[in-house]
């Protein structure tokens, strides 16, 4: 019992630290890299979003949840995966799905290699215990098991991922009064506007939002008052009497006055 409340505060002390969680996320995305380039799974040609949607998506979810699972414990994979999806505005169901049936399917792996090692497992080297997971989450993969586009019909039943999920949705569907702050044709939305939005504002305005998706990208709030101070710092913004031009991810966008 001591060592699992231990492994409770460990849990607890982790993602509350979000320093320790970038951190983390850089390391698996990093070991992910690793092993596309050992196994050849499929990535997003999109540049920034090669784990986006694809075979390196399902990798690095089942991965992760599973490495978690074998360090800090089941439960602690499983409310890892529900914080990280939650911390995505407007995550859509289908990506939400995908994402948790491949996190659950990290803690099935978590579970098989308790069964076939037992405590042998903590002896490893570090690189050890990864080649085995990754080996682990490929065989799967190959097999059919995991979920690597969000189009996939299988549907996750996770009880307490559903229940947060749940939560989650009818919090979005109260009224947030974000719809009456919004601009004209010109106005870049960003990842908390939208995140702050409800359901009824976001379909109002989702045929603005997909647009601009697709045409420059959703920024954060953060990147676009940056990339805003970086042009009116360097005088290297263009005017225009309905407002000035700043760059997102390589993309000259005006922002209206």
């Amino acid at each position: 019992m001591g060592d699992y409340i231990k492994k409770i505060k460990e849990t607890y002390a982790f993602w509350e630290n979000e320093q320790a969680r970038k951190e983390y996320n850089n390391e698996v995305v990093k070991k992910t890299w690793e092993y596309q380039k050992q196994y050849g799974f499929e990535t997003n040609p999109r540049q920034g979003h090669e784990f986006w949607n694809v075979e390196a998506d399902a990798f690095k979810h089942t991965f992760s949840s599973a490495e978690i699972a074998l360090k800090y414990g089941n439960m602690a994979s499983v409310f890892g995966g529900i914080d990280h999806e939650n911390k995505t505005p407007n995550n859509p169901q289908g990506e939400w799905n995908m994402d948790s049936w491949n996190n659950n399917q990290g803690r099935e792996i978590a579970k098989e290699i308790q069964k076939e090692y037992g405590k042998n497992f903590e002896n490893f080297s570090q690189k050890q215990k990864d080649d085995i997971i990754a080996a682990k989450v490929m065989e799967r993969m190959r097999n059919g098991k995991l979920i690597t586009h969000p189009d996939d019909k299988r549907v996750y039943k996770g009880i307490p991922e559903k229940m947060i999920n749940k939560y989650v949705k009818s919090r979005e569907g109260q009224t947030t009064g974000q719809a009456s702050n919004l601009k004209n044709s010109n106005h870049i939305y960003t990842r908390d506007e939208i995140g702050k939005m409800s359901t009824d504002e976001y379909l109002k305005n989702e045929k603005a939002i997909l647009k601009q998706m697709k045409e420059k990208g959703i920024p954060a709030k953060r990147e676009l008052e940056k990339s805003r101070q970086r042009t009116s710092g360097t005088g290297s913004q263009n005017s225009s009497t309905d407002g000035h031009w700043i760059t997102i991810n390589g993309n000259h966008v005006l922002i209206d006055d």
